[in-house]
């Protein structure tokens, strides 16, 4: 028989106001875990929502969730529907309005149906009051967080550290220091770290986040990261992120572990993960000094997907309007069945109010433009409900992607055994390949004879290495005297050959640079380069990790056009933005102009090059003045 439903409404008011509130009080997993519920775990099933299982005071319950729905920073909710334990379903909304003197009116409310005599006679107590006095005291911590800026609940325990820790953690301090040479202060705060965040935090630790967080620089942030790995300090793993919820649908400690076929099960959806984007590495504490529990209190919720900054059920037919607090840019809406998700842009002087239609496979109609505040009405015709997602376009530049840390000489130089699965093979977005050459390197071994000259060549290699690991890139291979190097952006690589050139022209001028030791006195060499910017794949190559495409082989290709006094670009670098500040800022530099050349293996289609070369009465070689 049906048993009436039970409601229990409660209203607190708060000092912060609900911007301020809403990474704490919406963040349900973390919340779940201060409340002391017990962790839960999915349930495979065939439905298209959520099954989960939990344990509780001896009883187990398990449920169908549906999925959250919230309106940043002013409400959220979920309905469950049990199978087993003292409850037949819930619904659950938060609402956060501002308060009629400022601060917040938070309101919690709760509707239960009791599964069974018991569960009627015990919700009462187990809810209305238990369930009350936790939750009232939870959100006051919170509002104490919000007031002193955090975002992030700090009511967790100390954590547990395995037997001998400390004294691990001191040797590798002392490693880190002293052999690996990282900064002091910054290695300081990463122990420390290690130590005392709590294992929500630790689990899935982001280098970028945490150097923002302590006012570091990014790079060297990651560097220290990589080599407290290698110091045992951390581990490491790979995640492949949802193009669209862009959260973790598979980790591996190793590249070569990787599929980069996956399956989505929140949004029901297949895809292809890339390097540029959907495989990003993340650290935990080394197990020998700190074993992290993978615990889930709640796997949906607002803060499982930050970027989202609206999700609603829409009824047939439904037209709801939302006034969401929404910063300049771009957004998207999507839904399961659309064809292509409809962009709309935040921007003054955009329109007070605004209309999108969710019709089954129909396609986008430009974009609208809506005023910071603007109400925007979601529409809903198709015959069936579904679930509107509104939510940034722009993914975080928080993440360290698996493009941008394999094209980092240090991780090459750390983890040279990083490599894909047998015949696998990743996009990692676009890239700058630079290939690089000695001009007349046979002459020069006939000349001195085949030692002499291999040791300049070798000195060559490390001057090299030098310039490109300066810029943030990474040495691919060596090819008898030439090498292939690549980097995230153009403006990067430009830098790097500048310097290497300079160093190997004028070795009495420019001494060795710091970290190159050759017992080879340098002389002087002539470098031929060419660097183009575009797509590359990430494969396999003689167990090393290598790219090729058509962007490979046209740097390839500039490199033969050098003369040892110029570099080689095509039009893609020259036009880069940075590129072109670059060379507005530096009067040393001049260029001869574009020209067409035919490429080798590719037919008759002509290319327009350019070429760097040094001003007429500044020197006889190119680039002396940039640093």
């Amino acid at each position: 028989m049906p048993r009436p439903e039970q409601r229990f409404r409660w209203t607190w008011g708060l000092e912060s106001p609900p911007e301020a509130l809403w990474p704490l009080v919406s963040n349900t997993d973390r919340f779940n875990r201060d409340c002391g519920y017990p962790p839960v775990t999915v349930v495979p099933s065939t439905s298209a929502r959520r099954r989960l299982r939990a344990k509780a005071m001896g009883i187990a319950i398990e449920w169908e969730e549906h999925a959250f729905e919230w309106e940043e920073p002013l409400c959220f909710g979920v309905e469950r529907i049990y199978s087993s334990g003292p409850v037949s379903r819930m619904v659950m909304r938060c609402e956060l309005a501002p308060g009629p003197g400022g601060g917040t009116t938070l309101t919690y409310d709760m509707r239960l149906t009791p599964a069974s005599l018991l569960g009627r006679l015990a919700l009462p107590f187990l809810v209305g009051r238990r369930a009350r006095a936790t939750t009232e005291r939870v959100f006051r911590r919170y509002d104490a967080f919000a007031r002193h800026g955090l975002k992030i609940s700090q009511l967790a325990r100390s954590p547990d550290l395995a037997a001998g820790a400390a004294s691990r953690l001191d040797a590798a301090q002392r490693l880190l220091v002293d052999e690996a040479r990282q900064p002091p202060g910054l290695v300081e705060k990463l122990t420390a770290f290690v130590r005392t965040s709590d294992d929500f935090a630790a689990q899935r630790m982001r280098p970028y986040v945490l150097a923002d967080a302590w006012r570091a620089d990014r790079r060297e942030t990651l560097k220290l990261f990589l080599h407290a790995t290698r110091a045992g300090l951390l581990d490491f793993h790979w995640d492949i992120l949802c193009p669209h919820c862009r959260g973790t649908k598979a980790s591996s400690s190793s590249l070569g572990s990787l599929d980069p076929a996956v399956h989505c099960e929140t949004c029901d959806l297949d895809f292809t993960a890339n390097f540029d984007q959907s495989v990003e590495l993340t650290f935990t504490p080394g197990a020998s000094i700190r074993p992290v529990a993978r615990l889930d209190y709640c796997v949906g919720g607002p803060q499982v997907t930050p970027h989202v900054v609206a999700q609603q059920h829409l009824d047939p037919g439904e037209r709801r309007a939302l006034v969401l607090a929404l910063k300049p840019g771009r957004y998207r809406v999507r839904a399961a069945d659309l064809a292509a998700p409809q962009i709309f842009r935040i921007e003054q002087g955009g329109s007070p109010s605004g209309e999108i239609s969710l019709t089954p496979q129909s396609s986008p109609v430009g974009e609208l433009a809506l005023s910071p505040g603007a109400a925007l009405i979601l529409a809903n015709a198709a015959d069936q409900s579904r679930l509107a997602v509104v939510e940034h376009v722009e993914w975080s530049d928080q993440s360290t992607t698996a493009a941008e840390v394999t094209a980092l000489q240090l991780f090459r130089d750390l983890f040279s055994r990083e490599v894909l699965r047998p015949g696998g093979q990743f996009s990692v977005g676009s890239l700058t390949v630079v290939f690089t050459d000695l001009k007349n390197s046979t002459e020069l071994y006939k000349a001195i004879g085949d030692a002499p000259a291999f040791g300049r060549v070798l000195t060559h290699f490390e001057i090299l290495k030098a310039a490109v690991s300066a810029e943030g890139g990474a040495i691919v291979k060596t090819m008898g005297d030439a090498i292939m190097a690549v980097f995230p952006q153009p403006c990067a690589a430009l830098r790097a050959l500048v310097r290497a050139q300079r160093h190997l022209a004028r070795p009495e001028e420019y001494p060795l640079p710091d970290g190159v030791n050759s017992a080879h006195a340098p002389h002087p060499l002539a470098l031929k380069a060419g660097m183009h910017h575009g797509p590359c794949i990430a494969i396999n190559q003689n167990e090393r990790l290598d790219y090729f495409g058509t962007t490979v082989n046209i740097a390839a290709r500039l490199c033969a056009l050098g003369t040892g006094e110029d570099l080689v670009l095509s039009t893609t670098v020259r036009q880069d933005p940075g590129v072109a500040s670059l060379l507005d800022e530096h009067g040393t530099l001049l260029e001869t102009g574009s020209e067409t050349a035919r490429l080798k293996g590719f037919g008759s289609e002509e290319f327009e090059v350019w070429r760097l070369t040094a001003q007429p009465g500044i020197t006889k070689h190119p680039f002396w003045r940039i640093e």
